[in-house]
């Protein structure tokens, strides 16, 4: 697929992102792809599957307010054995055992447990960084590798499938969360080791699979269409509350002054998408746009109800 020269999209690409890449490798042929700056918000591992945010352009800046929101994980838990790396990529810790009988009762109750706000330690192999390094490249070097415990959020945690070996379970965490822990941890609390088989991210704030472009169509269909699924900077953070600007207000912004009360001639709310999307409202950010709703910044109130422009799309 060519290179599309000229003006670099501006926006968000939202990529249902196969197994076996990694996310950097996805941000890379999008950006060989559609000639543009990019950057993801939010790393998926290289085997899980699912919602990937893809940030073009001057919205790349945005990403780190995307990357706050929650998120929707169904997962696979394979009991038996544990594994280094807490997924199926990683060495087996000991021989496999036989898994005892559980009830799904019994796998709920143990779910329930970690729902609420918890102290987390995440993986040896992780991008988390020890010593200024992601742990991953610590661990791989045969360091011994003690990442600091996080605080994370699981707002609920259900059982979808329970057979003799395998938990399929639907995470409703908030950012940070790693469900190869949780795998590991559940098996501990039902007393047998087990890893995390398999992972798909189904919603990342209020972004869905529903949003999303099949990584397979990528290679099919020309720059020019995937540009149309490109999502704008306005839709990129809709919780945020909106000042409408004319003309005038527009040229300033665009010469980085201070959006004054005058040039104001509208002012919208915010407006979350999914009401359980776990986005956290605007925290005094606003987004500039103009009557036909394009977005030429994102600004913060200041004192007497000014906005200072933070971010401008040109």
């Amino acid at each position: 697929m060519r290179n599309v020269k000229g003006c670099q999209p501006t926006g968000l690409l939202v990529i249902d992102k196969p197994a076996g890449l990694t996310s950097h490798d996805v941000v890379d042929r999008l950006r060989q792809i559609l000639g543009s700056k990019a950057g993801h918000a939010g790393t998926l591992d290289p085997q899980a599957t699912g919602v990937l945010l893809v940030c073009l352009g001057s919205a790349t800046r945005l990403a780190r307010f995307l990357q706050r929101h929650d998120k929707v994980y169904e997962g696979v838990i394979k009991l038996g054995w544990a594994t280094d790396t807490y997924d199926a990529e990683g060495e087996p810790l000991a021989d496999p055992v036989i898994p005892p009988p559980l009830s799904s009762e019994e796998v709920q109750a143990a779910l329930d447990l970690f729902v609420g706000t918890f102290e987390q330690t995440p993986p040896a192999y992780s991008a988390k960084k020890v010593r200024g390094q992601p742990a991953y490249r610590r661990a791989r070097r045969g360091e011994d590798v003690q990442p600091e415990p996080v605080t994370v959020v699981i707002r609920s945690a259900e059982l979808l499938d329970l057979t003799e070996d395998i938990i399929q379970i639907r995470i409703h965490c908030g950012a940070g969360t790693y469900v190869r822990t949780l795998a590991r941890d559940l098996g501990e609390v039902l007393g047998c080791p087990a890893h995390l088989a398999g992972l798909r991210r189904t919603r990342s704030g209020s972004f869905c699979l529903r949003k999303a472009v099949d990584w397979a169509t990528i290679a099919e269909t020309t720059p020019e269409a995937l540009k149309k699924r490109i999502l704008p900077a306005v839709d990129m953070v809709p919780d945020w509350p909106a000042a409408v600007v004319g003309d005038e207000g527009a040229e300033a912004i665009l010469n980085g002054h201070i959006l004054e009360a005058a040039w104001i001639v509208e002012r919208r709310p915010g407006v979350s998408n999914d009401a359980s999307s776990g986005q956290h409202g605007s925290d005094g950010w606003v987004r500039v746009v103009k009557a036909n709703g394009a977005m030429i910044a994102a600004g913060e109130m200041v004192l007497g109800g000014l906005i200072q422009p933070r971010i401008v799309f040109q």
